[in-house]
């Protein structure tokens, strides 16, 4: 089974605090405003829009992070199944699908802030390109994972979300 490197799992470990950061702030600022409205008949103008800004920036970030614990979305049944040469083959294989499908959407999200970023929200009345970053944050750091999983999978067998969950435990 493969370590992560030191760069993997000190980028992980600052994007773990952050996302800590950004939920706490989500909470807070819920908890807040139901307050406010249902006590005090009142809002805080922006903070819905604030709030749900962060859970966007949490998903694209989580996402980011997913991949880079092998949490993604995958069927194991078969490649259990097979030598660890193939399977070692068949997890750089599925990491580099997984590169491209991020690397797409960084791109096209480039192409998507470039011809809408500029519009101003609602409530908050900042440019759209503050929420719409997330999407390419998050794919491009996803993309790094890949890369990463990549340099690290050299004779090691691809691992199960089970064994990338309790190797990142482990670690702590």
């Amino acid at each position: 089974m493969s370590v992560p490197g030191p760069i993997e799992t000190g980028l992980s470990r600052m994007l773990e605090r952050f996302l800590a950061l950004l939920l706490l702030g989500i909470f807070g600022t819920v908890v807040l405003l139901v307050i406010l409205r249902y006590v005090f008949n009142t809002t805080v103008v922006g903070g819905n829009e604030g709030a749900l800004i962060a859970f966007v920036y949490t998903t694209a970030l989580g996402g980011a992070l997913a991949v880079a614990r092998r949490e993604h979305i995958e069927i194991r049944y078969f490649v259990d199944r097979m030598p660890a040469g193939v399977q070692r083959f068949l997890g750089v294989v599925q990491l580099t699908l997984v590169a491209i499908v991020n690397l797409a959407l960084a791109w096209y999200s480039i192409v998507w802030i470039a011809s809408t970023g500029s519009y101003l929200m609602p409530a908050l009345q900042l440019p759209q390109i503050v929420a719409q970053l997330s999407v390419c944050i998050g794919s491009s750091l996803a993309f790094v994972y890949c890369l990463l999983g990549i340099f690290h999978a050299r004779g090691a067998p691809s691992r199960s979300p089970a064994e990338g969950s309790r190797r990142w435990a482990a670690r702590r």
